[in-house]
C-alpha cells in the first residue's frame, strides 16, 4: 500500500469572473458557506484579483479565473471543496465560463525496486504505461538528466483522453530520490462549458469520481 502526503487539492473555472464579488459577507450570506472564523488572510480587493484564506482553504478570483484550494488535504475524496465552488457558481447563473479543471498534489513514498522497473519501461517498452494503466492510448514525456555522461530519467509526463466527459488528464511524476519519494501532480480538465455548464457537475457532483480515478492511475504504476 502507497503512503501518501497530500500538499493540496484544487478546483478551478475559466470564464469571465468579476473579483471584487469575492468577499467574506457573500460567501456567508449569499452562498450560505460556514466558516468557523474570520479569514485568516483577505487580500485587499485591486480591480483584478481577489483572495480570501480560512485557515487551509483559499478563494482566489481574478479576471479569467476562479479556484478553490486545499492545502494538506486528509480526506480529500469527502472535501467541501466541490461543495464551495458548485455553491458560489449556482450564485452567479449568468456567469460565462469555458473550462473546469480539478487538481492533485501529492509527495508519495515509492519503492526502489519498483522505481528501477517503471525506468526499465519508460527507456524500452513504453507501450506497457498504457497496458499498466488498462487504457487504449496515452501520450507520454519524458525528461531526462546525465550524469558522468549515463542518461538518467528525471521525470515523465503521461496524457490521457476520458471521452465520455469530454476530459483530457495529465499526470506528472517528478522524481526525488533523497528522499525516495516522487512528487505527482494530477490535473483533470473539461472544455467545452460554453456550449454545455452541465459539464461542471463532473468536478462538482462526481468529484469523488475524478478523485479515484487519479488514485486508480497511481496505484495501477507505483503499487
Amino acid at each position: 500500500m502507497l503512503n501518501y502526503k497530500n500538499e493540496y487539492i484544487n478546483l478551478v473555472i475559466l470564464g469571465n469572473f468579476n473579483p471584487s464579488i469575492l468577499t467574506h459577507d457573500f460567501l456567508v450570506k449569499e452562498c450560505g458557506l460556514k466558516f468557523e472564523k474570520e479569514p485568516i488572510e483577505n487580500t485587499p480587493r485591486i480591480p483584478v484579483v481577489a483572495s480570501l484564506e480560512y485557515d487551509n482553504i483559499n478563494f482566489l478570483a481574478d479576471l479569467g479565473r476562479f479556484q478553490i484550494t486545499e492545502k494538506e488535504c486528509t480526506d480529500p475524496v469527502n472535501s467541501n471543496v466541490p461543495l464551495y465552488l458548485k455553491t458560489y457558481l449556482d450564485k452567479l447563473p449568468f456567469t460565462p465560463i469555458s473550462k473546469c479543471g480539478a487538481n492533485f498534489s501529492y509527495v508519495i513514498e515509492i519503492n526502489e525496486q519498483k522505481l528501477r522497473y517503471l525506468n526499465d519501461i519508460l527507456s524500452t517498452d513504453r507501450n506497457k504505461i498504457i497496458e499498466m494503466l488498462k487504457i487504449k492510448e496515452a501520450s507520454i514525456d519524458i525528461g531526462f538528466i546525465f550524469e558522468d555522461k549515463h542518461e538518467k530519467i528525471n521525470n515523465f509526463t503521461i496524457r490521457t483522453k476520458v471521452k465520455e466527459n469530454k476530459a483530457t488528464t495529465l499526470m506528472k511524476i517528478q522524481y526525488q530520490e533523497v528522499s525516495n519519494t516522487i512528487k505527482t501532480d494530477f490535473n483533470y480538465e473539461i472544455s467545452g462549458l460554453e456550449k454545455d455548464k452541465e459539464l461542471i457537475k463532473i468536478i462538482t457532483e462526481k468529484y469523488p469520481e475524478v478523485y479515484k480515478l487519479f488514485k486508480k492511475q497511481i496505484e495501477l504504476l507505483f503499487s
